[in-house]
């Protein structure tokens, strides 16, 4: 098999440096004729890896009635493959003294290994036999729909502020378009799509040219590169799954109350704003995730702490998205305190921002350097330096992008944020969802 090398370069030790320095070794990128990508990044402080592979496909790609596939695929992941009976691939990890999970998001599905050193082939041999050998039987999907099911029930059914966030993306995202489902899935199509449904998903995504190989970690680079080969590389190119394309359609003006069994209310609304991926001006996409942090600061502080109108007021943008995504803003009203008038103070605070932004100077000085100090210290852990290399060249970023965001969020100055928040921010144009708390039992 064919290796192609696309790259071979390091970061300069400080990750902030003015001009990215690509002189020092640090991160290789390299490429397998059959379309497997592999990033490795060195990390010898400790002498252990974490081994990812992230495979184009979530939530994103998913339609009715088939929504939640991609996370129901997940748990059957770990059922067995030609070579290994049901359960094998956690208990060998776990006997070697590792530790394996998964997770599934709106647009990728990711599995990890994260053990000593001397077990990476290992890690990579289990990982690559399941890419195309997995064992989908009946009964173990039954039992597993029933655990997703469950799942369900926990985490949205049984609780009703994740039942406000589920019918915001209904209403904020158009049925045709990504996120309009949740990643668990609809309950309806959770009991009713089949093991063939399942097993055509797995045959269409699960492939060498849809999966990206992430290691970081005390390896070499070429023991890395060579393991991939000889595991990965009897796979052959698979057509017609790394051009899948499924870009949001965003709905505005829309509105639902939802009245529930619930001890507070609650308030969310959103905005239809580009990603980091979509925003023709990136430096608007980070413009939005500061107005994000300085909204949050500033809420927090005047609504929550000094007028008490609030007991929870949350800010959140998805810099990350693949697609077109939504800024929200959430809040608990404060006992005695109706919907109304902390939604008039929010649009007060922010019309005064807007007018007189040297308000902010300050504090933005301040939000700057936390944000820097919080990336330096997320950084620090191999599993948060082998997530954002993956999910940056899963959903289609340059990993650069990873070392230079707090540069770019640096830049960002008053002015941009004011503009961010005068194009998007428009309240007559914002999807709302009102949860009227019934009472609990």
């Amino acid at each position: 098999m064919k290796i192609l090398i696309l790259l071979f370069f390091t970061f300069s030790q400080s990750l902030f440096a003015n001009s990215f320095d690509l002189t020092q070794q640090g991160i290789t990128q390299a490429i397998l004729s059959n379309g497997l990508k592999i990033i490795i990044k060195i990390d010898t402080r400790a002498p252990i890896f974490i081994s990812q592979l992230w495979y184009r496909v979530g939530a994103s790609d998913e339609s009715r009635p088939n929504t939640g596939i991609s996370h129901m695929l997940e748990h059957m992941m770990f059922k067995g493959t030609k070579k290994h009976k049901m359960d094998d691939f956690s208990q060998i990890i776990s006997r070697n003294g590792g530790y394996d999970n998964a997770f599934t998001s709106k647009d990728y599905t990711a599995y990890y290994q994260k053990m000593h050193k001397s077990k990476l082939g290992l890690a990579i041999k289990m990982e690559a036999d399941r890419m195309r050998n997995l064992h989908l039987l009946n009964d173990e999907f039954e039992k597993e729909r029933q655990v997703v099911i469950e799942e369900r029930r926990l985490r949205i059914e049984d609780n009703p502020n994740a039942k406000v966030y589920e019918k915001l993306n209904m209403i904020s995202f158009d049925k045709k378009g990504a996120y309009h489902a949740p990643i668990i899935g609809f309950q309806a199509d959770l009991e009713s799509y089949n093991l063939n449904d399942l097993r055509a998903w797995y045959n269409k995504y699960y492939a060498p040219n849809n999966a990206t190989l992430v290691v970081v970690g005390d390896v070499k680079v070429g023991e890395v590169i060579a393991l991939a080969k000889q595991y990965f590389g009897v796979y052959k190119h698979k057509f017609g799954v790394t051009n899948s394309n499924n870009p949001s359609i965003t709905n505005t003006g829309k509105s639902r109350v939802l009245k529930l069994k619930a001890e507070l209310p609650f308030y969310i609304l959103s905005f239809p704003v580009p990603s980091l991926k979509t925003a023709q001006d990136k430096h608007n996409a980070y413009a939005l995730a500061m107005l994000s942090y300085v909204l949050d600061n500033r809420l927090s502080k005047i609504l929550v702490r000094d007028q008490q109108i609030a007991s929870v007021i949350d800010i959140d943008y998805s810099l990350y998205d693949k697609y077109n995504t939504l800024f929200t803003l959430s809040f608990i009203p404060a006992k005695g305190v109706n919907t109304e008038a902390v939604l008039s103070a929010i649009k007060s605070q922010i019309t005064e921002l807007i007018k007189n932004p040297t308000t902010i100077k300050d504090k933005l000085t301040r939000i700057k350097m936390q944000l820097e100090a919080e990336f330096i210290f997320k950084q620090d852990h191999i599993a948060t330096q082998s997530y954002y290399l993956g999910m940056l060249a899963t959903i289609g970023l340059e990993i650069e992008t990873m070392f230079t965001y707090v540069d770019k969020m640096n830049a960002i100055n008053i002015d941009d944020i004011m503009q961010v928040a005068k194009q998007y921010l428009n309240f007559s144009q914002a999807n709302s969802v009102e949860l009227v708390p019934q009472g609990v039992k």
